[in-house]
């Protein structure tokens, strides 16, 4: 029988019963969840264990990989150098970054490309994941070589990995370090917040393991959409299988290696910046940062408001950005300042909610409209990007308001 322990305000007990019934339909194996609503946290739960073998208890401070709910946090990073006035969504990246503009780049903004606007979503030199840490400079040309797909600006497709790697040189050009030396410093350990984008090495303890789905699972539960083509996976797989190279090339290259998915429990990776997929946390820590871009504390420490217009930068990130077809996803997608905006009805009924999903459930968003923000971490991964495990939670947080 599954225990669910923390806290939650009887008001919001209808999230404590999906997250309980989530382990009753063994759709979970261990799992957090943070509501802060009107500022006070109202949701604190966890349940289950880190690691099914040895039946690892799952406490209030372990962390899991988040896979693309990583994009949030890094997009985070720059929000707080714009609120600096370190960084002009608007203007050009060579402003920056001078050997970006090699091959028609010189004229992307920042904002296209946070925004997966600049015909960048891909890279035409193969790398493996370990070129990042064991070949940078490698990395380095690959990025600053390649040419957009098409003219940028004219349509949108999801970096799924590549994405990151544009995001942190862009942050190390501004500021002269990584995005995630930043962040542990100036966010986790100055709050301390379990939410780190590169696991310190004496974390490691706190790692849940991550269990994907098997290939065989994937497969046999994606053919009915892979037939019907009745939404962003289904569309996604037959895509690929058509060889949509556009597809391919963002999900496939870097190239992770033949363990899949399970390589993110390796020490290596985790321990490394893979901006597009490796931040590492719990639900609270998730919480807690979105909660700080509602309340304006964007500067270093987040501990106090800056003087600069915050209140633009939040009006920027919550305005209905219009929805795309995305070119990879397959999906009708919005994006602000890096933060996915998702179809109302998805994750939230609001379109002033921003946030990012990651691969197998984890989530984080904030929705300024509802006062509201939403951590949600788990180790089991679904096959799905939008689980219904994770829209279930969605649902039970609303109807509790």
């Amino acid at each position: 029988m599954v225990t669910v322990h923390g806290k939650c305000n009887k008001k919001f007990h209808r999230v404590q019963e999906a997250f309980l019934q989530n382990f009753l339909n063994q759709e979970e194996i261990g799992a957090g969840i943070t509501v802060i609503h009107n500022g006070k946290i109202v949701v604190d739960l966890y349940a289950g264990v880190k690691n099914s073998s040895n039946q690892e208890p799952w406490t209030h401070d372990t962390v899991v990989p988040l896979f693309s709910v990583t994009k949030g946090l890094t997009a985070f990073c720059f929000l707080t150098l714009a609120a600096q006035k370190k960084l002009d969504y608007d203007a050009p990246v060579v402003k920056y970054w001078k050997d970006f503009g090699r091959n028609g780049k010189d004229q992307i903004t920042v904002r296209q490309m946070l925004e997966h606007r600049a015909g960048l979503h891909r890279l035409d030199v193969k790398l493996h994941v370990s070129d990042f840490w064991k070949q940078p400079e490698k990395v380095y040309q690959a990025l600053v070589e390649q040419r957009p797909t098409w003219e940028p600006g004219s349509k949108q497709a999801y970096g799924a990995q590549v994405w990151g790697a544009y995001a942190s040189e862009l942050f190390r050009q501004i500021t002269n370090e990584s995005a995630g030396s930043f962040f542990n410093r100036e966010v986790s350990l100055k709050n301390n917040l379990n939410v780190f984008m590169g696991l310190p090495s004496d974390k490691r303890g706190q790692v849940a393991t991550v269990y994907p789905v098997s290939t065989w699972e994937r497969v046999t539960s994606l053919i009915p959409h892979f037939l019907k083509g009745d939404d962003s996976e289904g569309r996604t797989v037959r895509a690929i299988l058509k060889g949509n190279s556009e597809t391919q090339k963002a999900y496939l290259n870097p190239w992770i290696g033949s363990k899949g998915l399970e390589a993110f429990n390796e020490p290596a990776i985790q321990m490394n910046e893979l901006l597009w997929a490796n931040a590492i946390a719990n639900s609270h820590g998730i919480a807690v940062v979105y909660q700080s871009i509602l309340e304006g504390k964007l500067g270093p420490s987040m501990r106090r408001k800056l003087k600069v217009s915050n209140t633009k930068l939040i009006q920027d990130l919550t305005r209905p950005n219009p929805m795309e077809f995305d070119e990879v996803i397959h999906k009708n997608l919005g994006w602000n300042l890096g933060f996915m905006k998702e179809e109302p009805g998805i994750f939230s009924p609001n379109t002033e909610a921003f946030g990012h999903p990651g691969m197998g459930g984890s989530l984080g968003f904030a929705d300024p409209k509802a006062k509201l923000v939403v951590g949600y971490v788990c180790n089991k991964m679904n096959y799905r990007n939008r689980p219904e495990k994770t829209m279930n939670l969605c649902r039970s947080i609303y109807e509790s308001l």
